[in-house]
């Protein structure tokens, strides 16, 4: 008995030494622009991790999306060969890449339901709707999914006008910005910082707008300010009362008066659902006035003292000051990070960005009101981009959320030159 528990004992040891660097490994990731290379078996790098995520989508199983190009990887990619008549060999070379770049950007997505899984997140997540998926996939009931099931995702490319594409600096940009909105009713705010240099560019970026669920984030940062203070403990408990109640986003409103809920979970639900309900409670706790002044503080230049306002501006400023802060405190300030990361809301800014590029943003909607604030962590030129939409089409898939994203498409590709 002692000789087996030595030999398990051995065993879990061998385990944690080859897993652990290979976990630590993993999320530092050599940095390799996706085409540059060949890839083949025994490879890896952040272009593999772009290559396992086009394919995963596309609907061919890579098993774990690490960055390394291991056996499943191998299969996944000889797999694709074949359904494109491609060289089976194993090999990503050109022909491969040029039949994987247009997968990404032109096919529907191929997703697995996991449980848990709804339509409407399904959809949100991805920038579509539920009545475009049940129609891609000739289904007439939303509920009727099990796991492991495949379904279509319709995902169009986003087209940006050609006369709009050239610019060589960053004034250059703004105007052809400034052209695209000015084809399209409502009012459109934008401020952009390039996060290595500093320079921004702005359009109505000092105005006020409708800020919507975007005060989320100065909301959740100045939460978060005081969990690192040690001022507030991120698992005391909150009951959820009557006054609390708004209707909108977030499933709290579909649970009952009288729950409790953590703080860390008010602030996921707050940031990742963009739950009403959620907010009013951490609003409840942490005092109106005190919010007030954490945005006077940070020098804020639009402040909503009587109604939900804010400039672009003040987004990204919030955005900027927020990972600054984060750097100083991961252990706290990271948890908030992580749920902006991983929004259910993938219909926006984040829309265009190939999805090995991390997005950490807040989205803003109502009924002539369409927002989002972001930070795009690309690996050269990280840049913060907030676009502010009012008096503007509210409704899933209008106008304005094409043109936020051709908005975003045009500044990360003028970044990722």
């Amino acid at each position: 008995m002692l000789k087996f528990r030595r030999i398990i004992l051995w065993m879990v040891i061998l385990f944690l030494v080859i897993t652990i660097p290979l976990l630590s490994y993993a999320k530092s990731l050599p940095k390799f622009s996706f085409g540059s290379r060949l890839l083949y078996t025994g490879t890896y790098g952040t272009d593999v991790l772009k290559l396992q995520t086009i394919l995963e989508q596309a609907g061919f199983d890579v098993g774990t999306i690490d960055g390394i190009f291991g056996a499943m990887t191998l299969n996944g990619v000889l797999d694709f060969q074949r359904e494109k008549h491609l060289k089976v060999d194993g090999i990503v070379g050109p022909q491969t890449y040029a039949a994987l770049e247009n997968v990404h950007w032109t096919d529907p997505l191929v997703y697995r339901i996991k449980p848990g899984d709804n339509l409407y997140t399904i959809a949100k997540k991805n920038g579509t709707t539920v009545e475009d998926i049940l129609k891609a996939n000739d289904m007439d009931d939303p509920d009727n999914l099990y796991v492991g099931q495949q379904i279509l995702i319709p995902h169009p490319p986003v087209v940006v006008p050609p006369e709009l594409y050239g610019a060589t600096n960053y004034q250059e940009l703004k105007q052809n910005i400034e052209k695209l909105i000015s084809q399209y009713p409502g009012k459109y705010g934008v401020y952009f910082i390039d996060l290595n240099t500093g320079q921004t560019f702005e359009i109505n970026g000092y105005d006020p707008f409708i800020a919507a669920s975007t005060y989320k984030v100065p909301l959740n940062f100045y939460l978060y300010t005081l969990i690192t203070e040690g001022k507030i403990d991120p698992n005391m408990k909150v009951q959820y009362t009557k006054v609390d109640y708004e209707g909108g986003a977030g499933s709290i409103q579909f649970e009952p008066v009288g729950s409790y809920y953590t703080i860390r979970e008010l602030s996921r639900r707050s940031i990742v659902e963009s739950d009403n309900i959620a907010s009013n409670m951490i609003m409840r706790v942490v005092g109106r006035d005190n919010y007030i002044k954490f945005m006077e503080n940070l020098g804020a230049k639009v402040i909503p003292y009587s109604s939900n306002i804010a400039s672009p501006y003040d987004m990204s400023m919030y955005m900027k000051k927020l990972l600054e802060y984060e750097n100083e405190h991961p252990d706290t300030a990271g948890e908030l990070m992580y749920y902006l990361k991983n929004t259910i809301y993938g219909d926006r800014i984040s829309y265009p960005i190939p999805d090995n590029i991390e997005v950490a943003h807040k989205v803003g909607n109502l009924d002539n009101v369409v927002n989002d604030t972001a930070i795009v962590f690309h690996p050269t030129k990280p840049y913060i981009l907030t676009i502010l939409a009012n008096n503007v089409d509210g409704s899933d898939n209008s106008y304005a959320y094409t043109v936020i994203r051709q908005i975003s498409k045009m500044v990360y590709d003028f970044q990722n030159k």
